[in-house]
């Protein structure tokens, strides 16, 4: 395959979705061991940014980003967007009440959905940030669209309940191949537990075999 794929564990948490936020060009992460700091650096050939949003680590679940930008809740601190301006690329802080951005934005470089949640005006934000076309739908009946699925500019793997007319847009929205997957053993929150690049992949280490040729034939 033309991808790598490794079971990880972040400090001992099979949920690594939760802690960390990574693209193409970048990788962010909670606070951890310098085991995991070098776990994610062998996988994914970059030294990771570690920082908090908010006094929080929950990295994974706090952000959204592309390779053209990172969005940040109205909670983060002044020194950790400091932190975050290593990363290169524009940190926009969304001023909205909603701060799991990463539950409920879902993008790659060339597309965003986003949850209806969102005002008209935090949509333009989302879209000016991340510089592609936004679109505000629920997918299975839920707005939790960032928890549901996993983009790439390649594939996409979304929960098991997204149906396959659901998937069928999705496809052509974010211009990719799509499937249907679990992760960490059955959990249907693809984001939880899976953290995908063009090159790379980390599953939650309760991830089984079948799950991880599931992960492998969407994105690799």
């Amino acid at each position: 395959m033309s991808g790598r794929i490794k079971r990880f564990d972040f400090n001992g948490s099979s949920n690594i979705g939760a802690f960390c936020r990574v693209t193409d060009n970048w990788v962010l992460q909670g606070p951890s061991s310098e085991t995991t700091t070098h776990g994610l650096t062998q996988i994914f050939e970059k030294e990771p940014i570690r920082t908090t949003i908010g006094q929080s680590t929950l990295i994974g679940i706090l952000t959204a980003g592309n390779k053209n930008g990172l969005l940040v809740p109205h909670i983060v601190l002044d020194e950790e967007l400091e932190s975050l301006q290593k990363l290169g690329i524009p940190i926009v802080q969304l001023e909205s009440k909603l701060t799991a951005l990463g539950n409920l934005i879902l993008t790659n470089d060339h597309a965003a959905l986003v949850s209806t949640a969102f005002s008209k005006s935090e949509q333009k934000t989302i879209s000016d940030a991340l510089d592609v076309e936004v679109d505000a739908s629920r997918i299975a009946e839920s707005d939790l669209v960032g928890s549901f699925c996993v983009v790439t500019n390649k594939g996409l793997l979304a929960h098991k309940d997204v149906s396959e007319e659901e998937l069928g847009w999705l496809g052509s929205f974010f211009s990719v191949e799509t499937d249907i997957g679990t992760i960490n053993c059955g959990v249907p929150y693809i984001s939880i537990g899976l953290l995908v690049t063009l090159k790379a992949a980390a599953a939650g280490f309760e991830t089984t075999g079948p799950e991880l040729m599931r992960i492998t034939e969407a994105f690799f």
